[in-house]
């Protein structure tokens, strides 16, 4: 199986589509009264079924297998895929919010803030909708706290924001945030170590 059923579909003739279509109603009497026009139309449905049959994944056949009509298996395939896109659009625009929405926070530290960052990021690829480097990087450098205003100022007027690596970005920030007063002992700290080490 592979390949999508509309692509399996559309290669084969006009009375195959019709059949999806149009339902298919088997005649009532013996198979060997059929005229030439019930059976292609039976074998139009059959191609049909076929077709779709080779066009989905094992579980979206498992959903179809037992159904006689080329029209039945299309309308539950309709019926899924809408449902599972439904679910997947209400997903990536709640991702979208939370993108738009996160801020680093001032006593957060720069790893919680990416790591959060990040999980959005490899959510919305996980559902096929990419956010491009540039644009994580903006982000980034827009939603950090204001103790890092001078360094954020510094990499916009020397780097080319649509050409920096986001892991570059990331060491940037991360050493840049080590040599931050809130990131240092205090003087009163170091001190009371020492004593407490020399008593």
């Amino acid at each position: 199986m592979g390949g999508s059923p509309d692509q399996s579909i559309w290669k084969c003739d006009e009375s195959v589509w019709d059949s999806v279509e149009n339902e298919y109603v088997r005649p009532t009497i013996s198979k060997s009264e059929w005229d030439k026009a019930a059976l292609a139309l039976a074998n139009a449905n059959n191609k049909a079924i076929n077709a779709i049959f080779c066009g989905v994944s094992t579980a979206e056949f498992h959903k179809i297998s037992h159904v006689k009509t080329a029209k039945e298996a299309w309308m539950i395939l309709e019926t899924t895929y809408k449902g599972t896109k439904k679910v997947k659009d209400t997903k990536l625009q709640m991702l979208t919010t939370r993108f738009e929405e996160l801020k680093m926070i001032n006593d957060e530290s720069f790893d919680s803030f990416y790591r959060k960052l990040n999980k959005i990021v490899i959510g919305k690829l996980n559902l096929g909708e990419k956010i491009e480097d540039a644009k994580v990087v903006r982000k980034i450098l827009r939603f950090v706290p204001e103790s890092y205003r001078a360094k954020v100022i510094a990499i916009e007027e020397s780097k080319d924001l649509d050409e920096i690596k986001i892991q570059e970005l990331i060491g940037s920030l991360q050493t840049y945030e080590l040599e931050l007063p809130s990131h240092k002992p205090s003087k009163s700290l170091v001190l009371k170590t020492c004593t407490q080490n020399h008593q």
